[in-house]
């Protein structure tokens, strides 16, 4: 049997080898000028409706000061724009103008694209 150590051990090889693996760790995500967490903040916004900064950040597991810094990044230049909440006009929702969609839309395909890449060769049994 194998001690704790060693499942532990095995569990961070698996993922020091999965983050190379989908370039993670790379410059720009899937090609692109955004990081891993800024492409998923804008898959939370494309996905979700009428999502808060709040409900992202406990989603993605992010620190708010730093969500925020992001966001005021996006809407900045175009690519997320807040409306009040219909039940509570103190909080703002949020959703990927239409240059934040054209922006977000072949990164979302192409990281589709990445995982069938990756799964065409396990055939359709794995």
């Amino acid at each position: 049997m194998r001690t704790i150590d060693q499942r532990a051990e095995s569990v961070r090889a698996f993922n020091r080898f999965y983050t190379r693996r989908i370039g993670a760790l790379g410059e720009g995500h899937l090609g692109s000028g955004f990081s891993l967490t800024e492409v998923r903040v804008l898959y939370e916004v494309a996905h979700r409706e009428a999502p808060t900064a709040g409900a992202i950040a406990d989603a993605l597991g992010l620190d708010k000061t730093y969500l925020s810094r992001t966001l005021r990044a996006f809407k900045a230049h175009g690519l997320v724009r807040t409306t009040p909440a219909a039940d509570d006009a103190r909080r703002k929702t949020l959703e990927l103008t239409a240059k934040g969609r054209r922006a977000f839309a072949p990164l979302d395909d192409g990281a589709r694209e990445e995982i069938v890449r990756m799964l065409r060769p396990l055939g359709a049994s794995a």
